[in-house]
């Protein structure tokens, strides 16, 4: 019982903390994203120390993935520690998000052309939505700034959204179904 007590304010405190967050990321959505870079530096490298000791720990030493999980490591290092390539990094992450909304719009016209013949006002409705990404993804290419203010707040608001639900999950923790 006083182990569910524990755990009950342990998310509490999380999902308070993931809130306060999420409001941080709201107020500032172009910072937000602007971390991207470092989330992939970290992410490089950690990632490259875990391919070095794996490749060292296992009976046969693979070579080859300790000399990859160094060069990750490194590459994780430059990136975290070079303003310009983050920053390239970011600017690329902007243009990343315009690519990948610009293929959805192009799949949804052509999934919506395939379905007109079925059915008039899905295939209609799937073509609006693809143009329409299609529109998205080139004002996406045009202005990356927006583009980066705008997944910010998507962001902000994933964040805010999970914190949420870690209060409420704590408030409930424990309770009895009915």
């Amino acid at each position: 019982m006083k182990d569910n007590k524990t755990l009950k304010i342990i998310i509490l405190i999380t999902g308070i903390l993931t809130v306060l967050l999420g409001i941080y990321t709201l107020v500032r959505p172009m910072r937000t994203f602007l971390s991207i870079g470092w989330i992939l530096g970290i992410l490089l490298f950690v990632n490259g120390i875990e391919l070095v000791a794996l490749s060292l720990s296992k009976e046969k030493k693979e070579i080859g993935a300790c000399i990859l999980g160094v060069l990750e490591g490194l590459a994780g290092l430059v990136l975290l520690f070079s303003g310009i390539q983050r920053f390239i990094t970011d600017v690329m992450a902007a243009y990343m998000v315009g690519a990948v909304i610009l293929i959805y719009g192009i799949f949804q016209i052509v999934g919506g052309i395939k379905t007109y013949s079925t059915s008039k006002g899905k295939g209609i409705l799937s073509i609006i939505c693809g143009i329409l990404s299609v529109i998205v993804s080139i004002v996406s290419f045009t202005h990356p700034v927006l583009t980066m203010i705008s997944a910010g707040y998507m962001i902000a608001f994933s964040v805010l959204m999970q914190g949420i639900n870690m209060i409420v999950l704590g408030i409930n923790f424990g309770k009895a179904e009915s």
